[in-house]
C-alpha cells in the first residue's frame, strides 16, 4: 500500500475519509502526521503520531511509495504555502475524494479533498488543493481554481467560476453564471447574484460588497 503522510496536524476530518477510502478499496497506509509547531512533536492525533516538521521532507519524499497531503487549513494562504513547499521537493501528492461521490465526468487537480455528503455535476473542473467540505453542491460546468476553501453546505450553480484562493463561507449560494474573483471571502449564508471582485468580502442577502 502506499504511505501517506498528512502535512498539519489540527484537522482529523482526513483520517475518517482515509478510513472509508480503505473499507472499499484497501489504498492508504498512514504513516503519520507532519507540522511545524514545535510542541506537537511527539505528540499523536487520532492515534497518529506527529513526526516532525518540514526538516523531514527531504528524506521523506526521497522513499519510493509516500504520498504527501496537505492538511494546512487555517488559512488559503497557509495551505497556499505548504502546497508551494510539497511542490519545491517534487512530493507525490493524491486528492482524497469519498467512494460515495460519482466524479463521473469531473476534473479534480492534486490535493484536493471531497468528503462525503457533496454532490458534483457534469463537467467540472476542479483545481490544485481545494477543499471541499460537508454537503457542498457543485452544479455542472463549474470551474474552481486552485487553493479554494468551499465551507459545509455551500450550493454553487452552473457554469459558475471561482477563481483562484477564494474562501466561500458555510450555507453560501453562488447563483448560476457568475465569476467569484481571485483571493475574494464570500460570507457564511450569503447569496451571491452578481459577480464578486477579486480580493473583496461580501456578506448579506443578496450578497454586498463590505470590504475590498
Amino acid at each position: 500500500m502506499k504511505k501517506l503522510f498528512i502535512y498539519g496536524a489540527s484537522f482529523g476530518d482526513v483520517i475518517k475519509l482515509v478510513d472509508a477510502i480503505n473499507r472499499v478499496t484497501v489504498s492508504w497506509t498512514i504513516s503519520g502526521f507532519l507540522d511545524d509547531t514545535r510542541e506537537l512533536l511527539g505528540k499523536t492525533l487520532m492515534g497518529y503520531k506527529i513526526l516532525g516538521g518540514r526538516e523531514l521532507l527531504p528524506e521523506l519524499a526521497g522513499q519510493e511509495g509516500s504520498y504527501f497531503f496537505n492538511n494546512v487549513n487555517g488559512s488559503r494562504l497557509g495551505n497556499q504555502h505548504i502546497a508551494e513547499l510539497l511542490n519545491s521537493f517534487h512530493c507525490n501528492i493524491p486528492s482524497l475524494v469519498h467512494p460515495s461521490i460519482d466524479v463521473s465526468y469531473v476534473e479534480i487537480g492534486r490535493g484536493c479533498i471531497i468528503p462525503d455528503g457533496c454532490v458534483i455535476g457534469a463537467n467540472v473542473t476542479i483545481g490544485d488543493f481545494v477543499t471541499v467540505r460537508y454537503g457542498s453542491v457543485i452544479s455542472h460546468d463549474v470551474e474552481i481554481g486552485e487553493n479554494v476553501l468551499l465551507g459545509p453546505g455551500v450550493t454553487v450553480g452552473g457554469r459558475v467560476k471561482i477563481k483562484k484562493g477564494c474562501v466561500i463561507g458555510a450555507g453560501a449560494t453562488i447563483m448560476m453564471e457568475t465569476t467569484i474573483g481571485e483571493f475574494a471571502t464570500v460570507g457564511a449564508g450569503t447569496v451571491v447574484i452578481r459577480d464578486v471582485p477579486a480580493h473583496s468580502t461580501v456578506v448579506g442577502v443578496p450578497g454586498r460588497e463590505i470590504k475590498s
